[in-house]
């Protein structure tokens, strides 16, 4: 049987995302502070308590789930932040068909949720979709070409807002079942995202409900 590593509810999913829409974003876009102090006195104000600063910084939240502050370097702005919803980790190749049903079966529920709390998504699609959306910040999406080789990430969709500073959010599921070198044992992974705006290179307002 594969091995689940990570496995929040879409209830739980929902009442993560109902917390984080109500923080204060240009606080949090701002950066997390040096001092170890200031930083525990920070996370405070958002219901989190530090675990562990490197590349960024990881919670834990009130309801018991992690979040990752992502930023370039200790002090700066905080450019997305990262809910690992659901991942499972097969033990050899036997059991990717199986790993990627589970995820399927994962990202339909949650993407309901989402839909009963946020309404239908800007953009929803797969890899291999002609119009793939541009997201804030450097890297955020592999090529089309990596895409097209590992249908890389294998699904997505995207939320967008007109209310200033607010993230753009992003429900993304990888399969992780092939390298470079093959096929491998899939490490399947379900993540929300909800990014900086203004960290942006090309927005192509794709509209796909």
């Amino acid at each position: 049987m594969p091995v689940l590593t990570a496995d929040r509810t879409p209830d739980q999913l929902v009442a993560e995302l109902e917390r984080l829409i109500g923080v204060d974003w240009p606080t949090v876009w701002a950066g997390v502070p040096e001092d170890a102090e200031k930083r525990a006195a920070w996370c405070a104000g958002f219901g989190w308590r530090p675990l562990w600063a490197e590349a960024g910084l990881r919670v834990r939240t009130a309801l018991g789930g992690r979040l990752y502050l992502a930023s370039a370097a200790p002090g700066g702005p905080v450019t997305r932040i990262d809910h690992t919803v659901w991942s499972a980790r097969a033990r050899d190749t036997d059991e990717n068909a199986q790993v990627a049903a589970l995820a399927e079966e994962r990202w339909t529920a949650g993407l309901t949720a989402l839909r009963g709390l946020l309404g239908n998504p800007t953009w929803n699609g797969t890899w291999s979709e002609p119009d793939f959306p541009e997201l804030p910040g450097p890297g955020a999406w592999p090529d089309a070409g990596w895409r097209t080789a590992f249908q890389d990430p294998h699904r997505v969709a995207v939320w967008r807002f007109r209310v200033s500073r607010a993230p753009v959010i992003e429900f993304r599921a990888t399969l992780g079942a092939t390298v470079r070198r093959g096929p491998v044992p899939s490490n399947a992974r379900i993540g929300l995202a909800c990014h900086d705006p203004d960290h942006v290179g090309s927005r192509r307002q794709a509209r796909r409900g």
